[in-house]
């Protein structure tokens, strides 16, 4: 064989092995190439399936959020109706006629030991409570009083005035009130 022949015949032979390695790498990178865009497409399908999970996780704190809103917003709407109730309550015991006021105001105190107390009455009303009383107690004028009255003694202190009395009221009908206006719902 001649050196061109020899030549040619190592020549062939490297590209014949260049081929066979060319094909071998290319059949490799494509295997890992594929290999790669499988984990990517995992990877991808974990990430997008950890966002909707995110995502609806997101959304049921917000619901929750907004029902404890309108929770909140509910009780202050239904607060605010049982104070518009008490307050027209207060109202109406301030326009009782005078001549239902002394009556209650008379039943109230009938029993009670007036000695050496003094009653506490609202301005303007000195001479009514004066009549009731026939000097059973002394009397005196409180400003800060809007109706009612209340009886000091050494010993004790009754309150009937208004504020007082609005105060039993809430306390005892606040939630008969509530179920009134709201049914057994809370």
């Amino acid at each position: 064989m001649s050196a061109e022949g020899l030549k040619k015949a190592v020549l062939d032979r490297a590209r014949s092995e260049a081929s066979k390695i060319l094909a071998q790498a290319r059949s490799e990178a494509e295997a890992s190439r594929a290999g790669l865009l499988e984990e990517a497409r995992k990877s991808a399908s974990e990430v997008v399936q950890a966002a909707r999970q995110k995502s609806a996780q997101d959304r049921l704190q917000a619901l929750a959020a907004r029902e404890r809103e309108m929770g909140l917003e509910s009780l202050k709407a239904r607060n605010d109706l049982l104070e518009e109730a008490f307050r027209q309550a207060a109202a109406a015991f301030k326009s009782l006629p005078a001549q239902e006021l002394r009556a209650l105001y008379n039943q109230e105190l009938e029993g009670i030991d007036l000695e050496a107390a003094t009653v506490f009455v609202p301005r303007h009303a000195r001479s009514d409570f004066e009549a009731l009383l026939k000097g059973r107690a002394r009397v005196e004028e409180d400003p800060s009083l809007e109706a009612g009255y209340v009886v000091a003694r050494k010993d004790y202190r009754l309150d009937r005035s208004l504020a007082a009395r609005m105060e039993e009221i809430r306390a005892e009908f606040r939630s008969r009130v509530a179920e009134l206006l709201f049914g057994d719902e809370r």
